[in-house]
């Protein structure tokens, strides 16, 4: 079965996605100019007429998008992984908005030399960084993919809150 993704222009409107799903079911996507969404369920391949038709507005499809993709909740092959790794944890952090880190690189950030926490990958729109370097500038609305010991984290989310590690050192 293709799983491709199928674009579409549609002049004056937008681009339609379309992909059929392993279960036989096809979904479509429009995106229009102003950035709404259409998303149109369709049961079977062949339908030519909607099971559901669901309209999002911007955020309500970035929403949408993270929780589909697995930004609020760890998928259950992670929990595994995390598992097999004892000490070790991976975690996807959301950047606070307000963060004093904002426009700072990683290097200045010290994640890994005050709490021992790497950033494998920043998740970032319209593109996630994946050759995350110690250049790399922390952006708003940026969620971190990060590993490292349990401990350090305590220090990481200090430094992601306030720009400084935790008063109190365990």
């Amino acid at each position: 079965m293709n799983h491709e993704v199928r674009q579409t222009r549609l002049p004056g409107v937008g681009t339609k996605f379309t992909l059929q799903t392993h279960t036989g079911s096809r979904l479509a996507v429009i995106q229009h100019i102003d950035g709404n969404r259409e998303v149109y369920v369709f049961r079977h391949t062949d339908d030519d007429e909607p099971a559901a038709v669901i309209e999002l507005n911007d955020e309500e499809a970035r929403q949408m998008s993270a929780i589909v993709g697995g930004a609020f909740e760890r998928p259950k092959i992670v929990e595994e992984l995390e598992m097999a790794l004892g000490e070790l944890s991976i975690e996807w952090t959301p950047v606070p908005d307000d963060s004093p880190l904002i426009g700072k690189t990683l290097e200045e950030c010290r994640f890994r030399s005050l709490g021992g926490i790497t950033v494998l990958a920043i998740l970032r729109d319209p593109e996630p960084v994946t050759a995350v370097m110690p250049a790399t500038r922390l952006e708003k609305g940026d969620t971190l993919v990060t590993a490292g010991k349990r401990i350090g984290y305590k220090t990481f989310r200090s430094l992601l809150r306030t720009g400084e590690p935790p008063a109190d050192k365990e």
